[in-house]
C-alpha cells in the first residue's frame, strides 16, 4: 500500500502525542487524590521546585491539558495536509485550489483514486472538520468561535452519531462544553485512519514515482544497471512503503524508457 512520507511522519506525531496525554492523565488522576489528602497541593509542590503557583486545581489542570492536546493532534494533522500536498506537487499533480473551504474538501477534489464509499468519507470528514472548528475555539476563544464550535456539533450530531458507531465509542466524541480524555484517544485514531486512507486516495502513477528517483544521487555506480536499478527499487520501497516486488516492478517497467 502506497504510505508516503507525510503519512508516516503524521503517525510518528501522534504516537508521542498520545504517549504525553496519557502520562498526563494519569499524573492528574493522581494528584486529584492527592488533593483530597493535602491543601494547597500544587502550590506544595511547585514550591518545592521554586516555583511559585496559587489557585490550581487538579480538574483545571485536566481541563487545559485536554484542550490544549485538541490544538496540538489538529495543527498536526494542519501539517499533515500541507505535506501531503507539497508531495503531490512535487510528483506533478495538477493542483485544484479552492479558497475558503476545509483543507479536506480540497484534498478531495484532487483525489486520484474515487473513495470506495462516498458517503462515509464525507461523514468523516464533518467529525474532523467538527474538531478543526474546536481547536479554532480553543486557540481563539472569542464567543463568536465558541458558538460556531457548538452550533457544528449539533448540526453534524448525525455524522458524528454513525462515525461514533463505527469507532463503538461511547465516551467521544463530546459537545465543546464536555471534552475528555476520550475525545484526544478518539480523534488520534480518526486521524491515522484517515490520513492512511487519504495517502492510498492521492497515490502518484508510476510513472510520476519512477520520475522521483533520484538518480543523480547514484553516479558512482555509472553503468552497473542492475545495482542502480536494486538501489532505485529500495529506494520506492522504502520511501513510500510497496513491496519490494511492487518496486522491482515499477522500476524494471520503466528503467530506460522515460531517460
Amino acid at each position: 500500500m502506497y504510505r508516503p512520507p507525510s503519512v508516516r511522519n503524521f503517525k510518528t506525531f501522534i504516537g508521542e502525542l498520545t504517549a504525553e496525554a496519557a502520562a498526563c492523565y494519569v499524573s492528574i488522576v493522581e494528584s486529584t487524590r492527592r488533593e483530597a489528602e493535602e491543601d494547597n497541593y500544587w502550590t506544595s509542590k511547585a514550591h518545592g521546585l521554586g516555583i511559585k503557583l496559587e489557585g490550581v486545581k487538579s480538574d483545571m489542570v485536566a481541563s487545559s491539558q485536554i484542550r490544549l492536546s485538541i490544538v496540538s493532534i489538529y495543527s498536526g494533522f494542519d501539517l499533515f495536509t500541507e505535506e501531503i500536498t507539497s508531495e503531490c506537487k512535487e510528483f506533478g499533480f495538477t493542483w485544484q485550489t479552492i479558497e475558503k473551504v476545509s483543507p479536506l474538501v480540497v484534498l478531495e477534489k484532487n483525489f486520484t483514486t474515487a473513495p470506495s464509499n462516498k458517503t462515509r468519507l464525507r461523514q468523516i470528514f464533518d467529525v474532523v472538520d467538527y474538531y478543526r472548528i474546536l481547536r479554532n475555539s480553543i486557540a481563539h476563544p472569542s464567543h463568536a468561535n465558541k458558538l460556531n464550535a457548538l452550533q457544528f456539533y449539533k448540526s453534524k450530531s448525525e455524522s458524528i452519531n454513525i462515525v461514533r458507531t463505527e469507532y463503538k465509542m461511547i465516551s467521544a466524541p463530546n459537545s465543546p462544553d464536555g471534552i475528555s480524555f476520550h475525545d484526544i484517544k478518539f480523534l488520534c485514531r480518526l486521524l491515522i485512519d484517515l490520513t492512511e486512507e487519504i495517502g492510498t486516495l492521492l497515490e502518484p502513477s508510476e510513472t510520476m514515482l519512477y520520475k522521483a528517483i533520484p538518480f543523480m544521487s547514484w553516479r558512482k555506480y555509472g553503468n552497473n544497471h542492475e545495482k542502480i536499478k536494486r538501489v532505485a527499487s529500495n529506494y520506492i520501497h522504502s520511501t513510500y512503503s510497496y513491496p519490494i516486488v511492487k518496486s522491482e516492478e515499477i522500476v524494471n517497467k520503466h528503467y530506460g524508457t522515460l531517460a
